[in-house]
């Protein structure tokens, strides 16, 4: 069949727009995650060093004290004991939040400076360092610590702890704020150190507690700040009942904003040292490395979210954990180690493995592209998570292995069609050829029909085929039963006119005439004998 030449002339368009097509379908796309490294690296993270005068207004907008440009007094509390590496805009949230909750708990996980932060918080809304008070808790001094901050009996008198007489402070100047931080809380229980009717105080504000005979009432102007750790790794597993009690909890996710600080403070520090150490070139030149840089970026922020939706938030490290040492090219496989350690030591339901860096590494190797990121792997990624990837697989499966069974059926169909057709033509030619008789090709047909009706019976030819090939072989069967009548009748004719000897012109016409006739029913080489066979006749009487 001849295709139209609009068909080939829109063939040239479509073939174009197909290749472009599927060039887009399966190309991956850049990682979100390494877009975000290399935006960060343009950017020049703020630390609250940087910006007295921020932290001056946010200092008076949490004492309503008038601004002063200039003023020192909010960076000198937060510089003690000495100013640490914290970026400005997380902070100045973290103190808004804090400042509106007696009760607090602030969780971060290793790294995040959680303790760092929580502390610095608590020197600016205390404002004076008599006003604050910091515990620093440690496991199994649970008791130890009630009496020291809460009190004990001691005869027929009651000594307060450290606490209350820090609670009696509060009520002598209410117009001030007066901050405890509890530090690694999680290491003891919160209800054995506050006691069972302080602690059954602090879910209401309307009960109060008895120690040694009389009412004990948290100030309305004390804050309770505790540190804890996200994740496992704790003594004691916070939950809503000590959520209730202790407030709301605030966690502090890791910032890549504070890594990068410190890696810039470490260009710095190398870039300026007077006897630099061999490796320190190295060093110097990663830090210096934009791409590097953005690569060990990217692998923080990556990682952690992997870590994040594979096991649970409180499985990331932060910015200031040992990842942050191993910012080089060389140093790949070092901070690998640094989180396989880190996961496999927590002892998680599913070990994190060398296998699980391979995404990572393909964005590295790629220049920031993500792995399975393009139209055809989400597509199957979105079947996977909606649960319809198993059944389009089952049903495709199916169809796949239908056609192939199907496939196969016909193909066998057709060899065997095409195996007796091959057959009865060859039986056909030789009777056309004159190398069988009519009988013999009749019977050989007949043959042939009777294997094909046992192949439809058994199944293995289909009903129609088989009908449509024993009409072939029906057809065949006729030619030769026809051009056998005809032959005979035409000899008949020919040893009529013979029967003198004698074959007259008459005759000799009515013969030609005859065989022109039948000429196209009979075989080739049988009209040629015959017209042979008249003509010698004709000739012998007539020469």
């Amino acid at each position: 069949m001849n295709i139209p030449l609009p068909s080939f002339r829109s063939l040239f368009y479509v073939l174009p727009l197909l290749m472009l097509g599927c060039w887009f379908g399966l190309r991956n796309h850049e990682d979100p995650l390494w877009i975000k490294a290399g935006e960060l690296l343009r950017e020049r993270p703020v630390m609250i060093g940087e910006v007295p005068d921020s932290l001056q207004k946010l200092y008076c907008e949490i004492h309503h004290l008038p601004f002063t440009p200039g003023d020192r007094t909010a960076l000198n509390l937060v510089s003690q004991p000495y100013l640490s590496n914290i970026e400005w805009i997380s902070f100045r949230d973290f103190c808004r939040e804090a400042q509106h909750r007696n009760f607090l708990v602030a969780s971060g996980v290793t790294g995040v400076g959680a303790t760092k932060q929580t502390k610095h918080m608590a020197r600016l809304l205390a404002g004076k360092p008599e006003n604050l008070m910091e515990i620093d808790c440690a496991p199994q001094f649970d008791l130890e610590f009630h009496k020291k901050y809460i009190g004990y009996e001691n005869g027929d008198r009651y000594v307060p702890g450290k606490l209350l007489q820090f609670w009696e402070q509060c009520r002598r100047y209410p117009e001030q704020r007066f901050v405890a931080v509890a530090d690694n809380f999680d290491k003891i229980n919160p209800e054995t150190f506050f006691g069972p009717e302080l602690w059954e105080s602090l879910s209401s504000p309307r009960d109060t507690a008895r120690l040694g005979g009389e009412k004990v009432i948290v100030p309305p102007n004390f804050y309770f700040y505790s540190v804890t750790h996200l994740g496992p790794g704790s003594l004691i597993e916070m939950n809503e009942e000590h959520f209730k009690r202790l407030g709301r909890q605030y966690i502090m996710e890791p910032n890549p904003r504070e890594l990068l600080a410190w890696l810039r403070q470490q260009e710095e520090k190398l870039s300026t040292a007077t006897a630099p150490e061999p490796k320190d070139a190295s060093r110097l030149a990663a830090l210096k490395d934009q791409e590097q840089m953005q690569r060990f970026l990217f692998y923080f922020l990556k990682m952690n979210k992997f870590i994040r939706e594979t096991y649970a938030d409180g499985f990331q490290l932060g910015q200031g954990s040992n990842v942050r040492s191993f910012y080089r090219s060389q140093d790949l496989s070092d901070l690998k180690q640094v989180w396989l350690n880190h996961i496999n030591a927590l002892r998680p339901q599913r070990t994190l493995t060398e296998a699980d860096f391979k995404s990572l590494d393909f964005t590295l190797k790629t220049s920031g592209l993500e792995q399975g990121s393009n139209f055809l792997s989400r597509q199957i990624q979105f079947l996977e998570d909606t649960g319809y990837l198993v059944e389009i697989t089952m049903v495709a499966t199916t169809a796949l292995l239908t056609a192939l069974a199907g496939w196969w059926v016909f193909r066998r169909r057709e060899q065997l069609i095409r195996h007796y057709g091959d057959r009865a033509q060859q039986v056909y030619s030789g009777f056309e050829k004159q190398l069988v008789s009519a009988e013999i090709a009749a019977r050989r047909l007949d043959e042939i029909k009777k294997e094909v009706d046992d192949l439809v019976l058994r199944r293995r030819l289909g009903y129609t085929e088989g009908l449509y090939f024993l009409a072939f072989i029906e057809d065949r069967a006729k030619r030769i039963e026809f051009a056998r009548n005809v032959s005979e009748n035409f000899l008949e004719l020919f040893n009529a006119f013979m029967e003198d000897d004698i074959l007259t012109e008459s005759e000799y016409l009515k013969l030609k005439q005859f065989l022109q006739s039948i000429r196209h029913k009979i075989p080739a080489e049988v009209y040629d004998q015959f017209r042979e066979k008249v003509e010698q006749a004709y000739a012998s009487h007539h020469s």
